[in-house]
């Protein structure tokens, strides 16, 4: 790396470490919020978490298409620092009283934020990084560890802190915004000259060009596919803090245990984010995208067969291989395979987009299952 470049590596990576804090202050827990907190049931979380795929799936589309066309300018980056400034107040005063009172009104606010906050704009937010990196002669796969780093770091905290109170952890989440917000005001996050003249060209980007993409038959079978595996795999590990819990003692130490495997699990995470971008190179991004289906497939079936939390533990920390195979050989099949300048919308519809479609469609299903056939058969049958 050039002077120049390693001081542009330092500053996107710091705005990536303390976002994904705050990202992780709001969501490591939040099943385990619902189902504690709230006192709601595995039905009505998996309900929940339809919505917010619903809300997620709406503006998915739209935020992706604004950031093509908005080119280099930051105003998503923007957007998602000040949603998660607003995590306390909201989730605490606002979002809890409604779900006690009045559910559904509860349900629908609620997804409006968490998919501004988190599910809708994050995917945003990362093809923004990944193609300033890209831009910059930056790996984003190095980059994205310090993402990883940041929910690590966070999660280590939240069960200890949801055991002092429950509400503790939305309003770290709103301290800890403030820092990423420094760096886009005082900081800056760099946009050289040249990675500024290649989002130019996303004015040439017009709907026709996407919907010329979506009738590629390369494109409806990555969409298959992650419909098939990521999409069940979002909804199993929607609940899996509250199984996880569950299998100890109580539920105070079984919230603890899970924040310290949590973060274990990610910071190995971030190992696998800085290796992923080599074994992607050398097996290939089509490859990839099979192993990583591979291991989810494994880890799903492996948790319905066991309720030793010591082999659960274990289990859990397949996803330290799994997400950064999965991330960087589908940012890499679509710059192989596709316009790299129409990567945000590539991305948010091929991926996040169906991923939402599937939770939308499965969450309340797995939630009922959940409450009438037990955790450990529903997983086998999503396997």
């Amino acid at each position: 790396m050039s002077t120049s470049h390693s001081k542009d590596y330092w500053i996107i990576s710091a705005f990536m470490f303390t976002l994904f804090v705050a990202y992780s202050f709001v969501y490591a827990m939040y099943a385990i919020w619902l189902s504690q907190a709230v006192d709601l049931s595995g039905e009505k979380i998996g309900i929940i978490f339809s919505f917010n795929a619903v809300a997620a799936i709406v503006s998915q589309p739209l935020l992706g298409f604004i950031q093509d066309k908005i080119q280099a300018r930051q105003h998503i980056l923007w957007l998602n620092v000040i949603t998660l400034i607003a995590a306390g107040p909201f989730l605490n005063l606002v979002y809890k009283p409604l779900l006690l009172s009045d559910f559904y009104i509860g349900v629908v606010a609620g997804s409006a934020y968490i998919a501004l906050a988190f599910l809708a704009i994050a995917g945003a937010v990362e093809t923004y990084i990944e193609r300033i990196s890209r831009f910059n002669h930056l790996e984003y796969g190095q980059i994205r560890t310090w993402g990883s780093l940041g929910w690590a770091t966070a999660a280590f905290f939240t069960g200890r802190l949801i055991n002092i109170d429950v509400d503790l952890n939305f309003w770290m989440a709103s301290v800890i915004s403030l820092i990423p917000l420094f760096i886009l005001v005082v900081i800056k996050i760099p946009v050289s000259e040249k990675a500024a003249q290649a989002f130019s060209v996303a004015d040439k980007i017009t709907v026709k060009d996407i919907v010329g993409v979506l009738k590629l038959r390369n494109f409806q079978y990555l969409t298959l596919f992650v419909f098939g595996v990521a999409a069940i795999y979002v909804v199993y590990d929607q609940q899996f803090p509250v199984y996880f819990a569950a299998v100890f003692p109580t539920v105070e130490e079984g919230n603890k245990m899970y924040g310290y495997l949590n973060s274990a699990q990610i910071f190995l995470e971030a190992g696998g984010f800085f290796v992923a971008p080599w074994l992607i190179n050398k097996i290939g991004p089509k490859n990839g995208l099979l192993l990583a289906g591979a291991i989810i497939v494994v880890r799903i079936a492996s948790s319905g067969l066991t309720d030793s939390p010591l082999l659960i533990s274990l289990i859990k920390l397949m996803h330290a291989a799994e997400l950064p195979i999965l991330m960087v050989a589908m940012f890499k099949y679509l710059n192989k395979h596709f316009d790299s300048h129409l990567s945000s919308t590539l991305y948010i519809l091929g991926f996040t987009f169906v991923t939402q479609v599937g939770t939308v469609t499965l969450s309340p299903l797995a939630g009922i299952y959940y409450d009438t056939i037990g955790f450990e058969k529903t997983y086998f049958i999503m396997a």
